[in-house]
């Protein structure tokens, strides 16, 4: 029996990105999340903004942000 991972999850929230496009939102989103500084917070938040904007997926982003 195969477990449900976290990409997983996110392809199913996401079905219309590729597997790299989805990968890049990940590594973003887990970027900002993990974040110290206030520069590098802001940082990855924008890229992560704008990886959504880019690829469609602003209502995934309301979802993660909010």
């Amino acid at each position: 029996m195969r477990m449900i991972t976290t990409e997983d999850i996110k392809r199913m929230r996401l079905p219309n990105l590729t597997s790299s496009q989805i990968r890049r939102l990940s590594n973003a989103e887990n970027s900002c999340k993990n974040a110290l500084t206030n520069w590098s917070k802001d940082y990855w938040f924008n890229v992560f903004k704008k990886l959504c904007e880019k690829y469609n997926a602003m209502e995934y982003f309301r979802k993660v942000i909010h």
